[in-house]
């Protein structure tokens, strides 16, 4: 029966906001019939509110550092941490002219001649590009775990007994580029013994535990590294003075390179939020996962845990008052931003199913059917894809998207939902925007089957 209901769905998505049957080929398919059938279209307005949550996933994406002022959102101070390991080269030797990444060892005769850290800039936030900005890098004091789930709430102390292993001043005038930080010789010479006495890459991992990113006093930017891209390493350049191996022979130009993007790593961003001078201000007495409303504004910006929620009653009264409809195309709008250049808006959002204020993680993975507004087609396979919302930043400055077999099966009671969930593709973002509470509603076409 559920089958039959969602054929006759995908059928009637070809019969979409025409007042005459015979634009949509009623005449030809259902002449004795036509009487019976009309479409409709309405627009229903979702009531709307927000949500704070105390913590957010960071662990996932770009890791942030810096210090970043909004008088809507507050001021923020983060630090990020990462670890890093290595790959053992390849066994077949390199063609001329090949870089082969730590093919060449270093052996009991090499000199350090320096060791680098280069990161990919990502984004920026915050005051304009021409400001410098200061970065120190740290050891810390506890090891980080990769089956862990990291939030940004989860402050790691820094180990003062090493303290400053790398500093730098730089502007981020062109993200295009990677940040280049000098680190210091004892640390480099640490890193370069130990692979001179082979260790192995847990051992490693375990004996640095992890690094910090730690903003200078006077920075007054928010800016986000790629950890993943190729450019973001520590290098560690050395000599042979004398040949080892055959892996190790007398070079004065080698260098052994450690990654951030292994398996066995992990990296994270802690926030240090202050709203007291912010147009949210008043949220900072509130608990998590509780609901808050404030000037008919609904607010989104997702790293600082704040969140839309939609109430779907008015959809659900919809369903009440109509009958023997088929539901041809449904879409969630929300806009048109005003002031849309005084914000960074989400490039999609997507929607998750809330339930008593909370999600589940662990059904968003595992039973995504009863968690999330998924594609379309999703329904119809063994994909569990979210819908994507793309938002129109030329003509409409609009989310839309169709969310239509998702809203069939909630009216067929396949699925329950009483409330949605905005997220960005990624819930660690600063992206943000401010919308009236009166701009987010459902477009709703639907055929009407008359007794």
């Amino acid at each position: 029966m559920k089958f039959l209901v969602r054929l006759i769905i995908l059928l009637s998505f070809f019969y979409i906001s025409c007042d005459e049957t015979s634009e949509i080929g009623i005449d030809e398919l259902l002449s004795d019939q036509k009487n019976k059938i009309k479409v409709h279209y309405v627009e229903i307005p979702l009531n709307t509110s927000n949500i704070y949550l105390d913590s957010v996933r960071t662990d996932e994406g770009d890791v942030y550092f810096g210090k970043y002022s909004n008088s809507i959102f507050g001021d923020v101070n983060s630090i990020a941490y990462a670890q890093f390991s290595f790959q053992k080269g390849d066994e077949v030797q390199p063609i001329p002219g090949e870089i082969a990444e730590n093919y060449y060892l270093p052996n009991e005769s090499s000199k350090l001649d320096s060791a680098v850290l280069y990161l990919k800039l990502s984004k920026v936030y915050g005051a304009p590009t021409f400001n410098e900005q200061e970065i120190t890098i740290s050891q810390i004091q506890d090891t980080l775990f990769s089956s862990a789930l990291y939030t940004s709430s989860r402050y790691v102390e820094i180990n003062s007994a090493i303290g400053q292993i790398g500093f730098t001043r730089f502007k981020t005038n062109n993200t295009d580029t990677f940040l280049t930080v000098p680190i210091s010789e004892f640390y480099g010479k640490f890193l370069l013994n130990r692979i001179i006495d082979d260790v192995q890459t847990v051992e490693l991992i375990d004996q640095t535990r992890g690094i910090a990113f730690v903003p200078g006093e006077n920075n007054s930017q928010l800016v986000s590294f790629d950890l993943d891209h190729e450019d973001s390493k520590l290098v560690v350049f050395f000599n042979n003075p004398e040949e080892g191996n055959a892996y190790s022979p007398a070079d004065d130009s080698l260098q052994y390179i450690f990654r951030f993007n292994s398996p066995l790593t992990k990296k994270y961003s802690y926030y240090d939020i202050d709203r007291s001078s912010s147009d949210l201000s008043s949220i900072d007495g509130i608990n998590t996962n509780e609901k808050f409303n404030i000037q008919n504004k609904i607010y989104w910006q997702s790293a600082t845990g704040i969140y839309p929620v939609i109430n779907l009653d008015n959809f659900h009264g919809f369903l009440d008052t109509a009958s023997n409809i088929v539901l041809n195309k449904v879409e969630i709008i929300t806009g048109p931003i005003d002031n849309v250049n005084s914000f960074i808006p989400p490039s999609k959002s997507l929607y998750y199913i809330l339930k008593n204020n909370r999600l589940n993680p662990v059904g968003i993975i595992s039973n995504p059917e009863e968690n999330v507004v998924m594609k379309d087609n999703a329904y119809y396979s063994d994909e569990s894809d979210p819908a994507e919302h793309i938002f129109d930043s030329i003509v409409s400055f609009s989310y839309r998207g169709e969310s239509t077999v998702f809203f069939q099966e909630l009216a067929l009671n396949n699925i329950s939902a009483d409330e949605l969930i905005s997220f960005p593709e990624l819930p660690n973002s600063f992206d943000n925007l401010v919308i009236d509470k009166d701009k987010i509603y459902l477009k709703v076409y639907y055929t009407k089957y008359k007794d």
